[in-house]
């Protein structure tokens, strides 16, 4: 999967606005909004030789880094998180190790 960042902060949004939270920012977006707060995570650079805003990971790999942070209140945001292939399986892996996963989708 294309990752742009995983971090902890406190969400700010919904019914765990407050609470800590690790984010998945995912890189890609079917959408061009006027609005985007993180256009960063959605467009490709132009110049083939500059360092992409991304790096593929497993889920593996992504899961390693959200046990390494602790928190198990997860919102997994991009760019658009659901037109990932892997979605599925990312969010089954993180439920079944214990954590409680938001999505933040244009849908």
């Amino acid at each position: 999967m294309r990752v742009v960042e995983i971090f902890n902060s406190i969400d700010g949004e919904g019914i765990r606005a407050g609470l800590p939270c690790t984010f998945i920012r995912l890189f890609g977006c079917n959408l061009s909004c006027s609005y985007c707060d993180s256009s960063y995570a959605c467009v490709e650079p132009k110049n083939e030789l500059a360092d992409r805003p991304y790096k593929v990971m497993s889920v593996d790999e992504i899961v390693s880094q959200v046990k390494y942070l602790g928190c198990l209140n997860i919102t997994i945001t991009g760019g658009e998180p659901l037109i990932h292939p892997g979605i599925v399986h990312l969010i089954d892996t993180l439920v079944d190790y214990g954590c409680w996963v938001n999505i933040e989708t244009n849908g």
